[in-house]
């Protein structure tokens, strides 16, 4: 982070959070507003959440020793050990100066986050903000420890957000699962934009890549910042790629993130989806997909699919559960059953697979 960024009061600026299903235009949306020099917004960080339900109802006179816990939890996500490049000894400072002051999860997550180190350069802070699409599951959570936060909604056709990923083994293996998911984040969001008016700003991924230049500038108006056209100079996104993310990680989940905006990608999934996908997909998330302006293929459904669609609904259900229980451990856990990636209704699906080489 340069060395000109400053502020009065880093616990006064403004907090917003990009809420999307992953392969829905979040990861490119963050890096675009990651070039403006008023905006900080970190690399994904799908930890926050779990410190959040960690930290969330600490409301007391903050102490040397709990800072220290606090970001002893924050480095146990080993994307924010190895690719924030935070200035741990800065952190510790400012978050010392909040000793023996009232403080909250939102004060602390706000220091480190004004500890990222962008390879942009920046100029004064005007809103800092967060990118994880895991989120998008828990935003009505969120909204409760950040009620003066604004969200920008990222949605994408959930028949494009299904096929997208369906081609990486970290996601759910069960279209289906993927498929509610995308139903219950899209609805929840619905929700609590209807509840808060003004906080949320809707923005369909098809929509963004068709006119990146108009979106971003409601974008910034929605933030209260200056629209700065710099933020769609492709060598100032090619500088954030290459000196942000690991190649892997471009190589094998955003080959075109560097190159020019492009709507190649919003029919793809027409071609790559099977018919029985399709109709599974207009089943399961057509109804709700239809209030975002995506129109269903299949519109008619017999009552044997919909029996048959009932174990379905129980697959997911058990994934719920699953999640839940994981929620609810205690948070040193967290950190190792993710390196090693055992979800037991995961491998209940894949041994489904196996037996019968069909969902």
């Amino acid at each position: 982070m340069s060395s000109e960024k400053h502020t009065n009061n880093i616990h006064e600026i403004p907090f917003f959070f990009i809420l999307g299903r992953p392969r829905s235009g979040t990861t490119l949306l963050r890096s675009l507003l990651d070039v403006h020099p008023n905006v900080i917004i970190p690399l994904e960080n799908s930890n926050m959440i779990h410190l959040c339900m960690k930290y969330q109802s600490r409301h007391s006179k903050l102490t040397e020793q709990a800072a220290g816990r606090f970001i002893k939890d924050l480095l146990k996500s080993r994307i924010i050990r190895e690719q924030w490049k935070l200035n741990v000894n800065d952190i510790r400072k400012n978050l010392h100066a909040l000793n023996g002051k009232n403080f909250s999860f939102k004060d602390m997550l706000k220091t480190v986050y004004y500890g990222y180190r962008s390879v942009h350069q920046k100029e004064e802070i005007l809103v800092m903000g967060d990118k994880s699409p895991v989120n998008s599951l828990y935003a009505r959570k969120i909204i409760k420890v950040f009620p003066d936060a604004k969200f920008i909604h990222l949605v994408r056709d959930y028949r494009a957000n299904l096929a997208s990923m369906l081609k990486h083994d970290v996601f759910s293996p069960s279209a289906s699962v993927i498929l509610m998911q995308w139903t219950k984040s899209a609805r929840q969001i619905s929700n609590l934009a209807s509840r808060y008016p003004g906080r949320f700003l809707l923005i369909r991924y098809e929509d963004f890549v068709n006119d990146p230049a108009i979106h971003l500038m409601k974008i910034c108006a929605f933030l209260e910042i200056p629209y700065r056209a710099e933020m769609l100079e492709p060598q100032k996104r090619e500088k954030t790629v290459k000196n942000s993310y690991a190649s892997g990680f471009i190589n094998s989940w955003q080959p075109s993130l560097a190159g020019n905006i492009s709507t190649d990608n919003i029919d793809k999934w027409q071609g790559e989806l099977p018919q029985k996908l399709v109709r599974k997909a207009d089943f399961i998330a057509g109804k709700t997909g239809q209030g975002y302006g995506y129109q269903p293929v299949f519109r008619h459904f017999g009552i044997r699919f919909s029996c048959m669609m009932l174990p379905v609904k129980l697959l997911f259900y058990m994934n719920e559960v699953n999640r839940h229980i994981y929620d609810r451990l205690p948070y040193a856990l967290k950190p190792l059953i993710r390196e090693r990636r055992f979800i037991l209704s995961r491998e209940i699906i894949h041994l489904k697979h196996r037996l019968f080489d069909k969902e």
